[in-house]
C-alpha cells in the first residue's frame, strides 16, 4: 500500500478541554457540485457508508488531504488514520495522499458552506472505476457554528477547524497535537462510515447506543464516537491498545453490519 509517513505507535490518555457541543455533522445539503458524472461526492455524510466498508462497489480508497498555511497535519495522525481504515475497512489497498497545502481564505471562521465551496475550487481526486476517493481539509479558523474541532459535510468529505487543535493540545494537562488530530480524523470518518445511526447510511444500530441528547453519537464514554471526543471536553477517557480512544463493541457490530470489519 502507498502510504505518507511511518506508522508509530501513539499511546495517550485522550484529554481534551472545555468545549460546548451539539452535533458534528451538517445536513443541510450541497451548495456546490463537483464535476463528477460518475459519482456525486456531494451528497449527505453516511450516504457512502456502505461504498467505505465494503468491496462489493469499490475495492481501493484514496484520500485526499489539504491544509491551510500552519495547519499541516502530523504524519502520526495521518498514519494512525490509515491504520484505522485497514482496522475497519474491506479495501485491496488504501492511499493517503501527500497533503498539499493550499491558499488561506483570510477567514476567523468557516460555515459549512465555506468548506463546500473552498471543496469546489480545491479538490481534484474523484472516484473513478473501482477506486473511492475521500477528501478532509484543515483550516485556519474555527467553525462559525458552534465549538468544534471537525464536521462531516458531505458523503466523503469532512473539515477540521485548525484553531481548536490550537486550544486543545496547549495549557497544562494537554496532550499532543498529533494525538488531538489522531482522534479527530477517526471519529469524523466514523460519522461518513454511518455511526451512530445516521438516516439512510445503512449503518444501523444492532443495539440501541445512540445519545439521544448529543445526535449522532455513542452514548458510551468510553467509545471514539461519543460525543465529546470531538470537543475538548474530554478528560481521562479509557485508551485502546494503540493510545486512541476505541470505538466500542455497539459500534463496531454496526459496521459490520453494513460490510466492515
Amino acid at each position: 500500500m502507498k502510504r505518507y509517513g511511518s506508522t508509530l505507535p501513539i499511546l495517550i490518555i485522550a484529554i481534551l478541554i472545555g468545549f460546548v457541543f451539539q452535533s458534528c455533522l451538517d445536513h443541510t445539503g450541497p451548495k456546490t457540485e463537483v464535476p463528477d458524472p460518475q459519482y456525486s461526492h456531494t451528497q449527505n455524510p453516511g450516504t457512502s457508508a456502505n461504498d467505505f466498508l465494503a468491496d462489493t462497489s469499490f475495492k481501493h480508497l484514496v484520500v485526499e488531504v489539504d491544509y491551510m498555511p500552519g495547519y499541516e497535519p502530523k504524519t502520526e495522525a495521518i498514519d494512525s488514520l490509515e491504520a484505522f481504515f485497514e482496522q475497519r475497512l474491506y479495501k485491496n489497498s488504501i492511499t493517503i495522499k501527500e497533503p498539499t497545502e493550499i491558499e488561506s481564505r483570510n477567514q476567523d471562521s468557516y460555515s459549512a458552506d465555506d468548506v463546500r465551496n473552498i471543496e469546489s475550487e480545491e479538490r481534484s481526486t474523484f472516484s473513478q472505476g473501482d477506486t473511492l476517493a475521500a477528501y478532509f481539509m484543515i483550516v485556519d479558523g474555527k467553525y462559525s457554528e458552534r465549538e468544534l474541532m471537525g464536521i462531516a459535510y458531505f458523503n466523503t468529505s469532512n473539515a477540521f477547524f485548525g484553531p481548536a487543535y490550537d486550544e486543545a493540545s496547549s495549557g497544562v494537562g494537554s496532550i499532543s497535537r498529533e494525538r488531538v488530530e489522531a482522534i479527530s480524523f477517526r471519529h469524523e470518518f466514523g460519522h461518513l462510515f454511518g455511526l451512530v445511526d445516521i438516516p439512510n447510511s445503512g449503518t444501523e444500530m444492532q443495539e440501541p447506543h445512540r445519545d439521544q441528547e448529543h445526535g449522532n453519537h455513542c452514548d458510551n464514554d468510553q467509545c471514539l464516537m461519543y460525543y465529546a471526543t470531538q470537543t475538548t471536553d474530554l478528560i481521562g477517557n479509557t485508551v485502546g491498545d494503540e493510545g486512541i480512544t476505541p470505538l466500542d463493541d455497539n459500534c463496531i457490530a454496526d459496521l459490520q453490519g453494513n460490510g466492515g470489519k
